[in-house]
């Protein structure tokens, strides 16, 4: 990460928020903007959204570099040369957040090649994600509310790109580091070519996703984030009936359509563009409000054309969001291994950050550890209840490994990508690059000493519909469970767990609540991530919780510094020494949904 610029960004930020601390800043003011008198007709302002990229700028596969990113650049210029020359303005062009954690290509170079990318492609605004704060807030947005500041081809940059969001707070005052909204002039085309210039709002907005972000990062530094839209709809329509937008389109980090829901009727908001839930959506409300969502990973873009209307008297008005799209990016058509490849569907100038990233990290992606015989995918396990998957349980397994533990656990949201086997292909190589794409987060691992009594506190908890989410996945021991459907008084159904039987290595240590021998007060050993280990977390209908973060006070944590890239590296590089380079990959449930 950028250490070197903590100290400065922490110091500005402190005596931003020493001023707000003590008196919230005024709502801003509303900037005054005029319009040119345009002929009368219809006019299209074109959007495009990406949304989830986490990195994904590239993709390598075997050695096949796919240049999604210059793929989507290249239709945004299309774009902004339709007309002739050359205009950024043609084009609405915006992200909604979780930029930068996930692909190699930006874990390995603290997310640069993305805010390169995003600045030099001239986004008109970012949203504020949740992954934004995994390394630090202050290394991937600048105190100013734009994205990092960076050298490229000799010269430095600014970053001048706005980040957006106007519900997240700390200690109760609104954050110096992202903007409520921000406001851009663009021009709008009809069918013979007239121009007309409008004004566009972006109101920024994120989900409360303060429960998937480490409490060190967030909750614990005092920021909050309030989930009430209507505040995005006051702004909006002070934005448009001041006459100072046209129309306003909503970027929010939620998804598209549960974000549009929350609008409710009469809402000035006239497009919704969501994210966080990875998938791509079009679509309008019950009361007519049109949502938009392009996916994740630069694997698809979002693509609606704004519709404008001029009276006879040159009134310019917003008519509707139309021709609501999700493409793809077509993977045969965005690669380029040679000169010339694809020239017409990959945008030069974006491919040559693109080179960079991947120079940049080529010792990583070609430093061969091992290699797999079997695909860690993210395919449920048969028998697991939808608990375990190939690639949890290889990250479980690094987890132990790390720790020298017996047992590990981890959640489902820290999986955030596979690595399959290709169709016919009986091995596959694994890279210190793959490790930084397997962990991205640069979490510690924590290491526990309990026994196994308390063992069974964690997997109670991990029965909950609070737990679940949490303790999702596991090795190191079986753990058949039971699930019961219950009817609720109105008529619909509902499920609950319950662990049944433990299992150590074939042996039955624990079952219907009574244990074997001595089992109950034998030692264990248990790592788990950052996330496990320091959430906080109490289920609304057991109230049973998350025993970990009382624990970390205890003599019970043994360990709690390191980090599980760098330490998944070494561990692998020592299993495959000693295993001529074969890496095991576990393929069986240790949830195990017991059905008779």
């Amino acid at each position: 990460m950028r250490r070197w610029r903590w100290f400065i960004w922490t110091m500005v930020v402190a005596l931003v928020v020493a001023g707000v601390l003590t008196s919230c800043d005024p709502e801003p003011d509303w900037p005054d903007i005029k319009g040119d008198t345009p002929k009368p007709g219809a006019y299209l302002l074109p959007l495009i959204q990406t949304t989830d990229i986490h990195g994904h700028i590239v993709n390598i596969d075997n050695g096949t570099v796919n240049y999604r990113m210059a793929y989507i650049a290249d239709k945004v210029r299309d774009i902004r040369t339709a007309e002739g020359g050359y205009n950024k303005d043609r084009v609405v062009l915006v992200d909604g957040g979780d930029l930068y954690q996930g692909a190699s290509v930006s874990n390995l170079l603290d997310g640069e090649p993305i805010f390169i990318t995003i600045d030099r492609m001239a986004y008109d605004a970012v949203a504020l994600g949740n992954h934004e704060f995994d390394w630090g807030i202050e290394n991937t947005v600048d105190q100013d509310a734009t994205v990092p500041g960076y050298d490229w081809e000799g010269r430095h940059y600014d970053g001048d790109v706005p980040v957006v969001c106007a519900n997240v707070y700390q200690n109760g005052c609104r954050v110096p580091f992202t903007k409520d909204y921000v406001i851009v002039d663009k021009y709008a085309f009809n069918e013979s070519g007239d121009s007309v210039k409008v004004r566009i709002g972006i109101v920024g907005y994120a989900a409360n996703y303060a429960g998937s972000i480490l409490s060190s990062h967030f909750t614990d530094l005092g920021y909050t984030i309030d989930g009430d839209y209507s505040m995005a709809g006051e702004i909006a329509a002070e934005l448009e009936t001041s006459g100072k937008c046209d129309a306003t389109v909503l970027l929010t980090h939620e998804a598209a359509e549960t974000a549009a829901e929350k609008l409710g009727r009469g809402s000035a908001i006239d497009l919704v563009l969501g994210a966080h839930s990875h998938r791509t959506v079009t679509g309008r409300t019950d009361m007519g409000v049109a949502y938009l969502q392009g996916g994740r990973y630069c694997e698809h873009y979002a693509y609606a054309d704004l519709r404008f209307t001029v009276d006879n008297q040159g009134n310019l008005s917003f008519t509707s969001v139309e021709n609501q799209k999700a493409p793809a990016v077509d993977a045969s058509r965005d690669t380029h291994t040679s000169a010339g490849q694809n020239k017409d569907d990959l945008d030069e100038d974006i491919i040559k950050i693109l080179d960079y990233a991947v120079e940049e990290t080529a010792v990583h992606q070609k430093d061969v550890i091992g290699y797999i015989t079997i695909g860690a995918t993210s395919w449920y396990l048969s028998g697991s209840g939808e608990r375990a998957a190939t690639i949890s349980n290889w990250m479980c397994d690094m987890l132990r490994g790390i720790g020298q533990a017996d047992v590990a656990f981890l959640n489902a949201g820290a999986i955030r990508t596979t690595i399959p086997l290709s169709s016919g292909q009986n091995r596959r190589n694994i890279t210190v690059a793959d490790v930084y794409e397997i962990f991205p987060f640069n979490n510690l691992t924590y290491i526990y000493r309990i026994t196994y009594a308390e063992l069974l506190q964690l997997l109670e908890f991990s029965m909950t519909s609070g737990g679940e989410a949490i303790f999702s996945r596991m090795t190191g021991i079986d753990c058949y469970y039971t699930q019961t459907t219950h009817t609720y008084y109105s008529g619909g159904t509902y499920t609950t767990s319950a662990v049944h039987s433990l299992s150590k290595d074939g042996t039955v240590i624990y079952q219907n609540k009574k244990w074997t021998g001595d089992w109950a007060s034998r030692t264990v050993t248990v790592a788990a991530s950052e996330f496990l280990a320091t959430t906080e977390r109490t289920d609304y209908y057991t109230n049973l919780k998350n025993p970990l973060p009382e624990w970390n006070s205890t003599s019970r944590l043994v360990i709690n510094t390191l980090v599980d890239n760098e330490n998944a590296v070494r561990i692998l590089r020592a299993e495959a020494n000693a295993n001529n380079g074969h890496l095991y990959i576990d393929n069986k449930p240790h949830f195990i949904l017991k059905t008779n």
